[in-house]
């Protein structure tokens, strides 16, 4: 193709499409490729929550979950498209006096911070979820956050960048970049080459396979993660459950399974997640894995014994060694951005695609985002030479 664009976005999940709408809206030229379906890869597996209380106590980190979510009360109205977004209550369980403490001072920071959040005592958790067995436990952690569909999250922002006149161009993979001396000229697909003055990757799992062909090596690390969808059941699960151990339970581990459930529309409920260590990124599901729930969440909810599964799923997740989000421009590369491994993904996509729009198109966002920044594991690379 002899046409030059502005910026081409290589990513199609949630925070490729959210970028390349600001992008788009913004009068940047975008042009987004996607190896698969838009919203495909691990925005397809998302659970569809809202996080806000599991990952870091920065204030940047609370400052984006507490934008996000003034964001998405709005967002359907901006975008057109409803996402089925509603607030609902999350129970994270507690197990041991260690983490109960834990969570009493995290609470404490994460309410301080504007995000409320309260630790309760096995009477409160049994007038909110009577159905759940409390045997092993000693409370749980409450907060509001929220849910959504995934599906329709996507396609909003898919629908609202083509609005603002960006191209998206689906089931169009990557297979090499054109370097003149630390800059990149033109991306390839197959026998299609693409021209753009700047370059954006936000691939997920995937990036790292993407920035190999531009030269570049990335930290970027994942576990395979599976889940499944029960048939509807009359039984009521009124908040989005999981583990305060969840972390200690998976990490190092070649196999494991933590325990989520999340209430769906049609009383459908969703369930994850079995854990794998591999270097393999597919989409697949195992059967230890969906066992290996199944027999997690008896323990917790034993009326559910007789609930047939109609759907299951396995997607890669991404993650950086500091477990903190990989955002910025790529030194080794003039005009090559890396974006990829949010943790609480969908409360972070509404703003911080805006933030990453605007370092793109050379205006400063209203925080700086050198947290996140690859430098600071290109500092540690040119001590070991190697990345960690």
């Amino acid at each position: 193709m002899t046409e030059t664009w502005d910026v081409i976005v290589i990513g199609g999940g949630m925070l490729g499409l959210s970028t390349s709408y600001r992008l788009s809206q913004m009068g940047a030229k975008t042009l987004l490729l996607q190896a698969g379906p838009i919203g495909g890869g691990t925005s397809a597996a998302n659970a569809g929550r809202a996080q806000v209380n599991e990952g870091h106590l920065d204030p940047l980190n609370i400052r984006i979950i507490r934008e996000g979510l003034a964001r998405l009360t709005t967002l359907e109205e901006e975008l057109g498209v409803p996402f089925e977004w509603r607030r609902n209550g999350y129970l994270c369980l507690i197990k041991t006096e260690k983490l109960w403490n834990d969570w009493v001072e995290r609470s404490k920071i994460l309410s301080d911070g504007g995000i409320p959040t309260q630790v309760i005592d096995l009477k409160q958790l049994k007038e909110l979820e009577p159905h759940l067995n409390l045997t092993g436990l000693l409370g749980a952690a409450f907060t509001l956050e929220g849910l959504l569909n995934p599906f329709r999250f996507c396609w909003a922002f898919a629908n609202a960048a083509r609005r603002c006149g960006a191209e998206l161009l689906p089931y169009t993979p990557v297979s090499g970049f054109e370097l003149d001396k630390e800059r990149i000229v033109a991306t390839r697909s197959g026998s299609y080459r693409y021209k753009a003055k700047l370059f954006a990757i936000m691939c997920g799992a995937w990036t790292p396979m993407v920035t190999q062909m531009a030269g570049v090596e990335v930290p970027i690390r994942h576990t395979h993660a599976e889940a499944f969808i029960l048939e509807p059941t009359r039984m009521v699960i009124h908040n989005t459950i999981g583990l305060a151990d969840f972390y200690e339970i998976i990490h190092g581990k070649p196999k494991a399974v933590a325990i989520g459930i999340g209430p769906q529309s049609h009383d459908t409920l969703l369930v994850t997640e079995s854990v794998t260590q591999t270097d393999e990124l597919h989409t697949r599901n195992s059967a230890w894995g969906i066992s290996g729930i199944a027999s997690e969440l008896l323990k917790i909810y034993p009326e559910l014994g007789n609930i047939r599964v109609i759907r299951a799923w396995g997607a890669p997740t991404s993650f950086t060694p500091d477990e903190e989000p990989i955002i910025g421009w790529i030194p080794e590369r003039e005009n090559l951005y890396v974006a990829s491994s949010l943790v609480e993904t969908i409360t972070a996509v509404p703003v911080i695609s805006e933030w990453i729009a605007k370092m793109i198109l050379g205006y400063e966002p209203p925080v700086s985002l050198e947290l996140f920044s690859p430098e600071r594991f290109l500092t540690k690379t040119k001590q070991t030479e190697s990345y960690s």
